[in-house]
């Protein structure tokens, strides 16, 4: 985190994974298991960890493409209602952070910078509240760029028409946060809410 300077901060951007709402990949890698018969080291080797996911964060491939090479994966045609509860049943809030938006939204509109996939976006939209605080929201998978791609930050600053240096980003990912200050964004490296509100105060935003 980086202390504030003379430019004027114009727009605060959230990341949404373990910073807004939390999640447990493991859990949907426990059920896969043993839905498709096989070990979660591999599940996370071919399908958490590999280039066709990320390739659906990108937005590159389709819900339905991205679920039929799961089946190929796990060598199992996996009820798709059943594939959907299990990706999708990884969520909960993160206690606090919706006030902290509500606060923070009186003085500064809110954006939002997410990797992630079309079923898991639309289920946080479903179930969480949270995005109401938003102007506008920039999922990997809508931005076509995902993080720490230099590309998608600037993106987001090209739509949202800022210079970098009159933005704060806040991500839980040290990688993610060091791309971001690469561009010339301001940045704050989430580790909980108390200590995110004391790295706010220190860029002297508003809340």
């Amino acid at each position: 985190m980086r202390k504030s300077t003379s430019v004027k901060i114009k727009a605060v951007i959230f990341d949404l994974g373990n910073v807004l709402v939390n999640y447990d990949v493991q859990k949907a890698a426990r059920r896969f298991s043993k839905a498709g018969g096989i070990s979660q080291v591999r599940i996370w080797a071919h399908f958490f960890l590999s280039k066709f996911e990320q390739a659906y964060t990108r937005g590159e491939i389709s819900t339905r493409e991205f679920y039929r090479e799961a089946c190929r994966v796990f060598k199992k045609n996996i009820p798709y209602g059943t594939f959907k509860h299990y990706w999708n049943d990884i969520f909960w809030e993160n206690p606090g952070m919706d006030r902290l938006l509500a606060r923070i939204k009186k003085h500064y509109p809110l954006y939002l910078i997410s990797n992630t996939n079309k079923l898991h976006f639309d289920h946080i939209k479903k179930h969480f509240r949270l995005l109401r605080h938003f102007k506008k929201v920039f999922p990997s998978h809508e931005v076509g760029a995902r993080k720490p791609d230099p590309k998608i930050y600037r993106r987001v600053l090209a739509k949202i028409k800022l210079e970098p240096g009159e933005t704060v980003f806040i991500d839980d990912m040290g990688r993610f946060i060091r791309s971001a200050r690469q561009v010339g964004m301001h940045a704050i490296h989430f580790k909980g809410r108390i200590r995110l509100i004391r790295d706010l105060r220190r860029l002297e935003i508003k809340f």
